[in-house]
């Protein structure tokens, strides 16, 4: 296989991954999507992460063994998810609110705190701002965490 390829996408949320990959599975097979689930346990490496791997066809899932993460002659690629329940513990600086906010404000440090979230890591084969395929694909998964779910305070 090549090198790293692919563009890392990183989210934290309260959804849990059963939840996110059950509605994620249903997004991806609406598009003519395949996947493959792989789960870790006690890895070194991955410890107890899990992986959704989607493509299109056999040749598009064979291309990227060979060649990575790409856009194929049609504009589309192979993309994965990785997650993992994770402990946060951050300090960061806001600079914007999602879907704005009533307050304006200048760029502040807050301090994240949380024991328990869950971690995923969409790869796309293209920064998302540089390819309309990655976009979809990442507004597809943004929607999947935007759902309600009633066991999700």
């Amino acid at each position: 296989m090549a090198e790293w390829t692919g563009y890392l996408y990183e989210f934290y949320t309260n959804k849990p991954i059963d939840f996110v990959f059950s509605e994620w599975k249903k997004k991806v097979s609406a598009i003519n999507y395949k996947y493959e689930y792989t789960a870790y346990q006690n890895d070194k490496y991955y410890k107890n992460d899990k992986f959704l791997f989607c493509y299109k066809n056999k040749e598009m899932y064979e291309y990227h063994l060979e060649y990575g993460y790409n856009i194929d002659m049609q504009g589309e690629g192979c993309f994965m998810i990785q997650a993992h329940k994770t402990p946060f513990k951050a300090k960061a600086t806001l600079f914007e609110i999602e879907n704005g906010s009533r307050f304006s404000f200048e760029p502040y440090d807050i301090d994240l705190r949380f024991n328990s979230l869950f971690a995923y890591v969409l790869v796309l084969p293209e920064e998302p701002e540089n390819s309309s395929f990655s976009q979809k694909i990442r507004n597809l998964f943004i929607s999947v965490l935007d759902e309600l779910n009633d066991s999700i305070e």
